[in-house]
Parts: C-alpha cells; sequence; structure tokens
C-alpha cells in the first residue's frame, strides 16, 4: 500500500460541518407448530444439548436458531435441514405425532489427511497466528472505496434493495469493553462511516396495496404501528461486535473448542462455542455459535472467517438495557487482505434473518408479522491511513452528517458495469420488486433523493451535499491511484 496525501481542501469542508447526525415486534403465527430439542449423541447413550445452531428450511436460508439449551420451534409439514460445521447434515420434517428430539451425530473428521505443521492442536496455531494478527489487524483510521449492496426479503418476496459505491472511512479503534466500544449514540456503526458516490435504490415493496411505493411517501415509524424500519449495511455493527468475541483474539480461545479440517485442499481450523465456559464468564460471547477459519496454503496467516451467530445482544448498551436483544440469527463471512505489514477486511458478506423484537431503527418499512431476512455484500479496496488527529476529526464531522443520504443521481452507464450483485439474484430482485413499477423506473424516481424523506432544512442540506460532493470524488480517486 503507497502512501498518499489527502486533499487539503476536503478537511476544510468536513471541519465546518458541527452537526450530529420501535420497537417492532415480528410476531409468528403458533397454530401447527411445534417445539423440538436438538441434541448431540454421545456415548453411553449420553445426550447433550445443542445451543445456538441454525437450522435451514428448504431454501437454504435460516428458518431459526436453537436457545441456549438446544429448543427451536418449527412450523409442521416442512422439512429442515441441519448444515454444521461439526454434526452430520441431516434432514427432517415436522410431524404431528413424531418424537420432538432431533440426534445428532459428530462428523468424522479425516485427520490422517492433514498436514500439520509444527502444531499439536488448533489452539496452539491460534496463539501462533494471533499474535500476528492481532496487532496488525485494522488499528488505525484509514480511508478506503467500497461497493456494496443490500436487498430485503420477507415472505420469500425481495421487497427491498440499495446497491452503492463510495468511499469508506474506518475510525481509528481503542481498547474494547463489552458495550461502550462505541462513540456516544452512534451505534455500531459509529467506526464504518460510508457515504455513497454512485447509488442505486429501490421502492420498498408495500403490503397494503400490493405494490411498491416511493421511499419519499413513506410515513415514519410512529404512524405506520404496522411496520418497522431496517437501515442499509447492518453487517458494520455486527463485524464490530464479532470482533470482541472472536476467537481471533487470544484472549477469547478459552471460549470454543477446535479442531482442524480440509477444504477445498486448504487447512481450515472449525470453532464451536463452549456453552459451559460462557455461563461460568457471564459472557457476551454466546452471539456466536460455531465458524470455521480459512488459513492460507503456508498456514500462516488468515485468510477468512465465517461466523454462524445466533441471538444478537447490541454490545452498545449495557446487560440490563432495554432494547439491547435483537432477535437475529444468520452468517457472516469475512475476508481479509493483508497490505503492508497491516491487515484489513475486504469484503464481508452477511446473511440473516430477525425474529421478534429488533428496535432498529430507520429508514425503510416492513409488515410485522412476518420474518425478514437480510442479504448483504461489501467489498473494500484502495486502503489510505488518516496521519493526523485533525483530519481524522474532519472526515468524521463530514461522514458522520452525510453518512447515505448523498442524493447522488442514478447513472444507468455507471451501473452497467459495476454492478456487485449476481446477475441471478438481481434478475429475481427485478422480478419480485419490478412487477407493476421496472426497477429500472424506481432507480430514477430515487435519483438524488434522500434515503430518509426528511425536508427539513432540505435546501441547506443540498447547497452543501452540492459541494461536498466533489471534494469526496477526488478523494476516492486519490487513493485509488496510489
Amino acid at each position: 500500500m503507497k502512501k498518499s496525501i489527502l486533499l487539503t481542501s476536503a478537511f476544510a469542508t468536513f471541519a465546518a460541518i458541527l452537526m450530529g447526525s420501535k420497537f417492532s415486534y415480528g410476531q409468528e403465527a403458533e397454530q401447527k407448530k411445534h417445539q423440538y430439542s436438538l441434541l448431540e449423541k454421545g456415548e453411553n447413550k449420553k445426550r447433550s444439548p445443542i445451543p445456538f445452531l441454525p437450522v435451514f428450511s428448504e431454501n437454504g436460508a435460516v428458518y431459526g436458531i436453537t436457545d441456549s439449551i438446544g429448543n427451536i420451534t418449527l412450523e409442521e409439514g416442512i422439512t429442515f435441514f441441519i448444515r454444521s460445521f461439526f454434526y452430520q447434515d441431516k434432514a427432517f420434517r415436522v410431524k404431528p405425532n413424531a418424537e420432538k428430539v432431533i440426534l445428532l451425530e459428530r462428523a468424522e473428521i479425516a485427520l490422517e489427511e492433514i498436514e500439520i505443521r509444527s502444531f499439536q492442536n488448533p489452539v496452539d496455531q491460534l496463539k501462533y497466528l494471533n499474535k500476528n494478527f492481532e496487532p496488525t489487524f485494522e488499528k488505525e483510521a484509514f480511508l478506503s472505496n467500497f461497493r456494496g449492496y443490500y436487498a430485503v426479503q420477507q415472505q420469500e418476496k425481495y421487497v427491498d434493495f440499495f446497491e452503492a459505491s463510495g468511499i469508506s472511512l474506518h475510525s481509528k479503534t481503542q481498547k474494547w469493553k463489552p458495550y461502550n466500544f462505541v462513540q456516544a449514540w452512534g451505534g455500531g456503526s459509529a467506526y464504518q462511516f460510508l457515504v455513497p458516490l454512485e447509488l442505486r435504490r429501490s421502492h420498498h415493496w408495500d403490503w397494503a396495496t400490493g405494490d411498491t411505493i416511493p421511499a419519499r411517501n413513506t410515513s415514519s415509524s410512529t404512524e405506520r404501528s404496522d411496520q418497522y424500519f431496517i437501515k442499509p449495511f447492518y453487517a458494520r455493527e455486527l463485524m464490530h461486535a464479532f470482533e470482541y468475541s472472536w476467537p481471533l483474539s487470544s484472549s477469547n480461545l478459552k471460549f470454543y473448542d477446535f479442531q482442524y479440517d480440509l477444504e477445498n485442499g486448504k487447512e481450515i481450523i472449525l470453532f464451536k462455542s463452549k456453552d459451559d465456559e460462557r455461563v461460568k464468564a457471564n459472557s457476551d460471547l454466546f452471539l456466536i455459535g460455531e465458524g470455521k477459519i480459512i488459513l492460507d496454503e503456508s498456514g500462516e496467516n488468515i485468510e477468512s472467517i465465517t461466523i454462524n451467530f445466533s441471538k444478537y445482544n447490541y454490545v452498545a448498551f449495557p446487560k440490563n438495557r432495554n432494547g439491547r436483544e435483537r432477535q437475529m440469527g444468520g452468517s457472516l463471512s469475512v475476508i481479509f487482505e493483508n497490505s503492508s505489514d497491516k491487515v484489513f477486511m475486504s469484503e464481508v458478506e452477511l446473511k440473516a434473518k430477525l425474529f421478534g423484537p429488533i428496535n432498529i431503527g430507520n429508514p425503510r418499512p416492513y409488515q410485522k408479522g412476518s420474518e425478514v431476512t437480510i442479504v448483504e455484500k461489501i467489498l473494500f479496496e484502495d486502503f489510505h491511513f488518516v496521519q493526523s488527529r485533525q483530519d481524522l476529526e474532519s472526515l468524521e464531522k463530514g461522514f458522520g452528517f452525510v453518512g447515505l443520504e448523498t442524493i447522488v443521481a442514478f447513472d444507468p452507464e455507471y451501473w452497467s458495469s459495476h454492478a456487485l450483485v449476481s446477475p441471478d439474484l438481481f434478475n429475481q430482485i427485478r422480478k419480485d420488486l419490478g412487477s407493476k413499477t421496472s426497477l429500472e423506473d424506481q432507480f430514477e424516481a430515487n435519483s438524488e433523493k434522500r434515503l430518509i424523506p426528511e425536508e427539513k432544512d432540505l435546501a441547506y442540506y443540498k447547497d452543501y451535499i452540492s459541494k461536498l460532493i466533489p471534494q469526496l470524488k477526488s478523494i476516492a480517486q486519490e487513493i485509488s491511484e496510489d
């Protein structure tokens, strides 16, 4: 990674900014549902509960997560699948009079096929790897360019789509504590600011009218008690929470079981949460169930980590704070990039389902009474450190004020060659969201519009943005040319 000098005029613009930037309940009908227990089949007929294990539906989506004692409520007449790193795959169908216990057997790992270099067990290898990973992973503030998309699905229908390309600021981190590692009330995304410079955005699907409606016509959550809201790129908050609890920190190794495996010829380390250790420590680590760490061919570097997680506690709030619990489960995958003796997050992908009370802010409404699935992917590239504290403070003010609200124009030519979303997924989104109003017409209708339809001080905001966007584009261009 080469060093460069940021445009001084951009900081002057940011320094002028001194502004700071419902509960809802997804309820399921309980009819024709049964509580099941997922148990591990051990020796001497011993059965142990399997907590925080994802259960998948036929389309591959997460249907639910077992609780702390291995129980889960499943719908009658549906075939479910268990896909775990530690247990043998299993399919089963929920029947009215069937035994409400699912026994899983440990998957047999062919250790004889794995060449273990110098390490007797995965814990020793992770201790060795973490000595290099922890001090080099994103500890200083930096800028980067990003591309990402976000899609929401409800009742097996895509109801929202957002794709952006722009500039990102990862603010300087600190030694985090369980729930106060974020800035003020900025939430978990306070250390990861995204400002789009290119944008395309759908209307959302309105279940009451059966058609998509423009974001500018949506009512606030206080006026629409039957709907709740989700903000794009939720993976940022989850990522920072997982950094506190994942096994890529040596202090957390005691909370996990590990074993070696192979995947596509690469050595990987599987990990699984130790429920007894979590309870003993009264820790928030319960939000991670199991996952895998992929190493490079030399076994000297960590290439990626995949985390299967269960109920998520919003770590910005104290443990006794109302609204802290987020009923959310799914999978987060992160790919790392090594550059100039530093480690950066180059790709993050989220597939998650929201259950029950979620309490997660603006701006798009969705119907209560049905679970919501989020699909996100973000790529980061062209990393550039912010050298001075003064520059960082100016950048934070500007990025924090603008966020996703850059109200940039939709450019069809740009998206014809720069889309990140796969053609298959995009075609399905177009089919679902564009049944009455074409997706392209929706992009045009939302061009140069705010994500949150707020009219207060709009004239001032537009004037500010018109001056700011050229500065941001200059910064983005400069760091990409380093």
